[in-house]
């Protein structure tokens, strides 16, 4: 298996990629107002690329999405589409953003890539591929011992604030952390996609070697049910936000015995569904 660095060019003179930059985060000058009074400024705005993943000379999909843990993304979108059980799955993953390319070989060839798509509500038209919708029951969680009092969940929520590196950059990002029951910090997805979050830290998860299973996932936007798919697929059985599910995602956490928890403020929250992993309840 060879999972090389991402790959940034310098751009070309007079070439559109002077305008897309690869970075993160990138500086634009523009005029800000305040009490009807304009100023020029040059601050940071949120870069965002169109991603193609190829999987071997076929394109799979185009991702919109930041120019960051581009590797992590790949292989999480990968694993929580189903088209790999494992890093090992893969022979060979190469971010080239010059070309906005992934380069994906896998150890063991699929008999056709998946072709239904669904374009999910996420505020980059994600996509996914749809295959577990109809297969629900294989991805319930077990029940189990995972418990959180109020106190640590408000504290995820700092932790997700403290994490938002980007956010705190240029703002027009989502964060979202992975924590073990304890409130120890695993894992950490930053994007203009919220689904993407979630494919970075599955995959950060997998390159190193790291169970997100019994994790607690928390997120700054809202809980939809692809994001309620994901969660279940990765084996978090808690999942929280500073802001709401929707009713689609509450009734399938219903479903998979997973704990919705939304609102999170600093000394309050709603928990939707199965409170029993939320002490006190």
């Amino acid at each position: 298996m060879t999972i090389e660095p991402e790959v940034a060019s310098p751009a070309v003179a007079g070439s559109p990629l002077e305008e897309v930059s690869p970075k993160p985060v990138v500086r634009r000058r523009y005029v800000r107002f305040r009490e009807g009074v304009g100023h020029a400024v040059e601050e940071a705005v949120i870069a965002e690329i169109r991603l193609s993943i190829l999987v071997g000379d076929q394109e799979l999909v185009q991702l919109m999405c930041s120019p960051h843990q581009l590797n992590a993304l790949v292989v999480g979108f990968l694993y929580l589409e189903g088209l790999i059980e494992s890093v090992e799955d893969l022979d060979y993953l190469r971010v080239c953003l010059e070309d906005r390319v992934a380069d994906v070989r896998l150890a063991r060839a699929l008999p056709e890539l998946p072709k239904r798509k669904i374009i999910t509500s996420g505020c980059t038209g994600g996509v996914s591929f749809g295959a577990y919708l109809t297969e629900l029951e294989r991805f319930r969680l077990a029940d189990d011992d995972v418990r959180v009092r109020p106190t640590q969940v408000y504290g995820l929520l700092r932790e997700l604030y403290n994490h938002a590196e980007l956010y705190r950059q240029s703002g027009g990002v989502h964060t979202a952390i992975l924590a073990d029951p304890a409130g120890g910090i695993l894992a950490v997805g930053e994007d203009i996609g919220r689904h993407n979050t979630l494919d970075k830290i599955q995959g950060e998860c997998l390159l190193r070697g790291i169970s997100s299973r019994r994790g607690v996932l928390v997120a700054s936007g809202r809980i939809s049910s692809e994001m309620l798919l994901k969660a279940a697929i990765m084996g978090a059985p808690i999942v929280g936000s500073r802001t709401s599910p929707t009713q689609l995602a509450v009734s399938l956490a219903e479903r998979l015995n997973i704990t919705v928890i939304g609102y999170i403020r600093s000394a309050s929250m709603n928990v939707y569904t199965h409170s029993w992993r939320v002490l006190g309840a």
